[in-house]
């Protein structure tokens, strides 16, 4: 960050790369979408919610992954429990 107390998207971007996430450029783009305001920036609010969304996301695919192999399938119930309560 650049003291301004928000992130741009490039910021950003390498803000959830220190914090060990690897994202797709659609990924981030969808991001920063989600979490930045009228202008483009993310305050430190912000980011943190997206941090946790993101910590969240992941421990849930990974537990949900059995086999390791990157696919998960799941019921619509599982689908709407996931969605509606994260």
């Amino acid at each position: 960050m650049d003291k301004s107390g928000s992130m741009n998207a490039y910021e950003m971007r390498l803000a959830v790369e220190s914090a060990g996430f690897k994202l797709s450029n659609t990924l981030h783009q969808l991001i920063i979408t989600r979490y930045s305001e009228p202008d483009l920036s993310v305050n430190f609010d912000n980011f943190v919610c997206c941090l946790i969304r993101l910590e969240t996301m992941f421990r849930f695919f990974q537990n949900m992954d059995t086999d390791k192999d990157g696919v998960i399938n799941f019921t619509l119930f599982t689908w709407l429990q996931m969605t509606m309560f994260a």
